[in-house]
């Protein structure tokens, strides 16, 4: 079973991550799962802003190390010096097993949401690097500090009308999914299992269970001891709450009106490049 632990949890590059789980140390890569009991280790050092775990190894045999770079220099310290105290100790004659062997390792598989996550953060890093050279060759191809000042325009309204743009669009999706499953979907009851009260007053994640038996979670704002799900039938961990005709009404419009809005701004920073490209702000700075 494991237990909670004091133990700062390290982050390296690339996402990597080295916790403590109970007698036993967890790294994991974006691709692999490595679990390390304090049995295979010989020791763990910090190195800088570095970790070196040591397995322990026949005598002769090169022993294996895994490392963890890219963390806080005082973390890998505090973390290496509790560890250290909490190996088992060995008798001295007693003969090193592998500690290569005591090591399990996983795939690990992306969720759902932690893809999204991955695709929007490269969305948005493509999306302002787009128009930063955008509003950079606007400023270049104009030539005067109204063509640079439209340039930095662009660079404000083009990301933000990108991401409000997005916002809308799933808002329409969601918004398309409260009108489909309550009428195609598998509709059951969901029991709430937990509750949060915050300043917008209370909610909580709500379970409900599938044709297959598989629990699912809905998070949902309201008290309501049960409320009404609505799920896919191909695919059971999409839902929706099955609202009243008014509420999915409202919701569609205003998600409507967030996309439209986005669009506009959208429309508005490419207006304002092809003006720019075109030769209409070139005389904008001439006095009359």
């Amino acid at each position: 079973m494991s237990t909670s632990s004091p133990l700062p949890v390290l982050r390296g590059n690339r996402g990597a991550v080295l916790r403590r789980d109970g007698d036993a140390l967890v790294l994991r890569r974006s691709a692999e799962e490595m679990r390390i009991p304090f049995a295979a280790i010989a020791r763990i050092r910090a190195e800088g802003r570095a970790v070196a775990v040591e397995l322990t190894a026949p005598g002769g045999a090169v022993p294996a190390v895994h490392r963890l770079d890219g963390v806080s220099a005082a973390s890998a310290g505090v973390f290496a010096s509790a560890v250290t105290n909490g190996l088992p100790s060995r008798p001295r004659d007693a003969e090193a097993v592998d500690g290569s062997t005591l090591v399990t390792v996983e795939a690990v598989t992306e969720s759902a949401n932690e893809r999204r996550a991955r695709w929007a953060k490269r969305g948005a890093i493509t999306v302002v690097l787009g128009f930063g050279a955008l509003s950079v060759a606007m400023g270049v191809v104009g030539g005067n500090a109204a063509t640079w000042f439209l340039g930095v325009m662009v660079l404000i309204v083009g990301p933000a009308g990108t991401a409000v743009t997005a916002v809308g669009a799933g808002g329409m999706w969601l918004a398309y999914l409260a009108w489909f499953l309550p009428r195609h979907g598998i509709t059951v009851e969901a029991v709430r299992v937990s509750d949060t009260t915050d300043l917008l007053g209370r909610s909580g994640n709500y379970a409900y269970t599938d044709t297959s038996g598989t629990s699912h979670r809905r998070y949902v704002k309201g008290s309501a001891a049960t409320v009404p799900i609505a799920y896919h039938p191909a695919k059971p961990a999409t839902a929706v709450v099955c609202h009243s005709w008014g509420r999915k009404l409202w919701d569609t419009v205003f998600c409507l009106g967030v996309l439209l809005f986005g669009l506009a701004l959208l429309a508005s920073a490419v207006v304002l490049a092809i003006g720019t490209f075109q030769g209409a702000y070139d005389d904008a700075m001439t006095p009359r």
